[in-house]
């Protein structure tokens, strides 16, 4: 395949003259026909790498995704640019998998987005295998590596998609990978030979600060009275956002939280209001921001430390996606520094997370050798409280299990309603006519749903039946008073997919192997964060180093650590003073040492 023919399509669809970067080099690899790895920082135009091939190549583009939302932005992306994507999402029935695929067969589409679970089934497997496909693309790659930082176990089926499809190639993008997540990555995905095109850590428009600081809260405001343009805070709680978000609402900035319990069409407008520019900054928890086309992010401030040197380097990379000169400012003070040494101290007892697996399956009626591949919604607060412990030690729990590949843990997912026959179409024959009716009708739709939960299309259901959708919940919420079926209404919130049937206690433990790696993983990455916090070295050349780049380089000259004055002007100093700022604000201001600070006091 011609490199003119990848630059046309460029032109045609996206209006560039030109690729970027490593682009180029990764497109051509894969028009080639080779399995190829890309590693480009967020903001390094990921998805040309399989968007421009994919309209090249003959054949539909599969692209696997770890997030609902991810997908739901790249196929708008697409969409407006008049190249038509399909997006499975929700439930399938045999028939609308089969109708899907035909769209997708004869309608003349190019990409077809869905998250790693949907090869949980074997129909959509034995559908793919059957379909035209020029390309197979991994989006989040890093998720295949269970010693990465955001491991998802429904990412280890993956494989499956070159088994079925062995001659076409496959494409794994991610921001970037440790030498051991790289590894992972070729052997996880059955592309032991695929060539990796890594780009620099560095970003030349993105200048980096890390700043100690006793009080955050008055060097936040200092420091955005400067910063231009529109920006992200990031908080790692909820309530943090929260309460962040108030504050500066509270003191005339246009502001605004955004976290995973918010209900969907919340997020919608405040991502929207953001976006347009209406909203002038987001306090958000990390996951804000993947996927998101905008190119005008002048800066982003961590309020807390994020956990990893992955986190850390995700999140900083959503500013100056434009090209422009863009900031990122990590304020951190001694509460800081030692929670990050207490995660290294406290980690979960193994013995107890096995417990909350069980209470979990006993709370939600999950019996021994069931509840394979089914969504069980919950609000983490409220399960915490049941349980007795504290939302930290629970999440601590759930991620361990999820390590270990029990189950698939979604702080912000929504679950589709869903019902479960609990009774024999025999016991029917005493209810009233028109109750009967109803029953077997839904029967006919969803009669999987004798064995397991089966989501059901609220609206077309109550249609069906002449009813309201909300005439129509109050009729199952009655069967189920009755016990004549368990229904699950639609909600908002975490959720937690079991990735095998529930194991018997005997088969239910953590190999010592396991449990090792997974300690060394979590006290590398902990401790990699508080060696960037001390260090003196340039940022950039840390960051190389975490990632297994070349340090033979020049320090970037931009960060605080280049730009370091460890002996500060006098003058400059006593002036400042003088204009009412404090040595915390000097110290701040100056990036200078503390120590020759006190000599002005």
């Amino acid at each position: 395949m011609s490199k003119q023919k990848a630059l046309d399509v460029l032109k045609t669809y996206w209006g560039y003259p030109g690729f970027r970067g490593l682009q180029e080099n990764i497109i051509a690899h894969i028009l080639s026909g080779h399995d190829t790895i890309g590693l480009l920082p967020t903001g390094g135009g990921k998805s040309i790498c399989y968007q421009v091939p994919g309209l090249v190549l003959p054949g539909v583009t599969l692209v696997i995704s770890p997030l609902v939302a991810l997908m739901s932005d790249q196929q708008k992306g697409l969409e407006g640019r008049g190249i038509k994507s399909y997006h499975f999402k929700g439930s399938y029935t045999p028939r609308k998998l089969d109708e899907a695929f035909r769209n997708i067969r004869f309608g003349q589409y190019k990409f077809a987005f869905f998250a790693p679970e949907r090869l949980n089934s074997e129909l959509f497997q034995e559908y793919i295998k059957h379909a035209d496909i020029g390309l197979i693309a991994i989006d989040e790659a890093h998720c295949i590596s269970q010693w990465g930082f955001d491991f998802r176990p429904s990412y280890l089926n993956v494989h499956i998609l070159r088994t079925l499809k062995p001659d076409v190639p496959v494409l794994a993008l991610t921001a970037s990978a440790t030498p051991r997540v790289k590894k992972d990555l070729a052997e996880a995905l059955l592309i032991a030979n695929a060539k990796v095109f890594e780009d620099s850590i560095r970003r030349e428009n993105l200048h980096l600060y890390i700043k100690f600081t006793p009080n955050k809260e008055r060097q936040l405001f200092r420091l955005l009275k400067r910063l231009e343009g529109t920006g992200i805070i990031y908080a790692k709680t909820r309530r943090s956002c929260e309460s962040l978000a108030e504050l500066l609402q509270n003191n005339g900035h246009s502001a605004d939280y955004y976290h995973a319990g918010l209900l969907p069409d919340v997020k919608e407008q405040r991502q929207e209001a953001w976006l347009s520019n209406e909203l002038r900054m987001i306090v958000s928890t990390t996951a804000f921001g993947m996927g998101i086309d905008k190119s005008d992010v002048n800066w982003v401030v961590h309020w807390d430390v994020p956990d990893t040197l992955e986190g850390y380097y995700q999140e900083v990379g959503r500013g100056g996606r434009g090209g422009q000169e863009a900031s990122a400012y990590l304020l951190f003070h001694q509460q800081d520094v030692a929670r990050l040494q207490k995660g290294i101290t406290d980690l979960p007892d193994p013995i107890k997370a096995l417990e909350f697996y069980n209470k979990f399956c006993s709370r939600f009626q999950i019996a021994v050798g069931t509840g394979e591949d089914t969504a069980y919604p919950f609000s983490i607060v409220a399960l915490a409280n049941d349980f007795n412990m504290s939302v930290p030690v629970a999440l601590s729990y759930i991620k361990l299990l999820q390590h270990r590949g029990y189950w698939q843990f979604q702080e912000s997912s929504q679950i589709w309603p869903a019902l479960e026959f609990t009774s024999k179409p025999l016991q029917w024959e005493k209810l009233q006519r028109q109750e009967g009716e109803l029953l077997i009708q839904l029967l006919r739709i969803y009669p999987h749903a004798m064995h397991q939960p089966a989501r059901i299309h609220l609206k077309k259901c109550a249609a069906l039946a002449m009813l309201t959708p909300q005439q129509f919940e109050r009729s199952l919420s009655y069967f189920e008073e009755k016990g004549l079926l368990k229904y699950l209404p639609e909600t908002s919130g975490s959720s937690i997919t079991l990735m095998d049937p529930r194991p018997h206690k005997r088969h239910l433990h953590f190999p010592k192997s396991f449990l090792d790696s997974w300690l060394q993983s979590k006290v590398e990455r902990a401790q990699a964060m508080l060696s960037l916090l001390n260090s003196e070295e340039c940022i950039f050349i840390e960051l190389s180093k975490y990632f297994g780049q070349s340090t033979e380089v020049q320090p970037c000259g931009k960060c605080s650590s280049c730009l370091h004055d460890h002996y500060p002007d006098e003058h400059k100093v006593k002036q400042l003073l003088s204009e009412g700022n404090t040595i915390d604000d000097i110290w701040f201001d100056l990036n200078c040492s503390v120590d020759e600070l006190r000599r002005f006091r």
